[in-house]
């Protein structure tokens, strides 16, 4: 029964953190407010975490770790999947099928992969907002939004390359999709998140109607991308 009720606590601290950052701003609050808000005694948050920028640390590394598992789960049931069965061949400029309707039967999947992350946003943008906020100071969580890169790299250590590279063995990070992912890819969806309540307010749109919207423009860009049975990783005039 302990257990079960310092779990609720702790979870009682991050909720109570997340709306004094989010409200007064992460400089603003102290560990006493976020006891208070929490309802909880002041030593109790430090038995959990070190200090105040342990928590935001706790809610960044959170956030991401959750991100990832999304996209895993989705790369494993679906590109590695269709990679196995012939379906999908990955060259490093491009994600070419077999045919029409395998491309097709990829961007459904994607478009609900989408879909799943963009509700995930939603739902944590209290914390996408504060994050944000922090990235625009000179502080120590200025650099925490290019926490997301060490998922675009070629590296051993990344999960997400490892899990494609293994087998697609062509697949590569180019200097140039590293920087598209990052500014046209992740930072669109942060940013949309950050401001989604306030786009709401100037917009007159409900939440239904705004989210339908984003995922409309998204599908509409990805679209944009397929050139017969390929999926265009990287420009290249030069090839035919």
């Amino acid at each position: 029964m302990k257990k079960n009720s310092d779990g609720e606590a702790r979870e009682r601290i991050i909720k109570a953190a997340i709306q004094l950052f989010f409200q007064k701003g992460y400089d603003a609050t102290r560990v006493n407010d976020i006891a208070s808000t929490a309802n909880v005694n002041k030593a109790l948050i430090y038995y959990y975490f070190k200090s105040k920028e342990d928590i935001l640390d706790f809610m960044v590394h959170s956030l991401l770790d959750n991100a990832v598992s999304i996209t895993l789960d989705f790369i494993q049931t679906n590109v590695v999947q269709m990679i196995k069965d012939g379906y999908l061949d990955i060259k490093p400029d491009r994600l070419h099928f077999i045919s029409d309707e395998a491309i097709k039967n990829f961007m459904q999947s994607a478009f609900k992969f989408y879909e799943r992350v963009v509700d995930y946003v939603i739902e944590n943008k209290e914390i996408i907002r504060i994050l944000m906020l922090e990235s625009l100071k000179s502080g120590k969580h200025q650099n925490s939004l290019f926490r997301f890169m060490k998922f675009m790299i070629g590296d051993e250590k990344n999960p997400i390359f490892k899990t494609i590279s293994d087998v697609g063995h062509e697949f590569v990070y180019s200097d140039e999709m590293v920087l598209f992912k990052f500014f046209f890819s992740i930072i669109p969806i942060v940013s949309f998140a950050a401001y989604f309540d306030d786009y709401k307010a100037v917009s007159s749109l409900n939440d239904n109607e705004l989210r339908s919207s984003f995922l409309h423009v998204y599908q509409i860009i990805t679209t944009s991308l397929i050139s017969g049975s390929d999926i265009l990783l990287r420009n290249n005039s030069t090839k035919t």
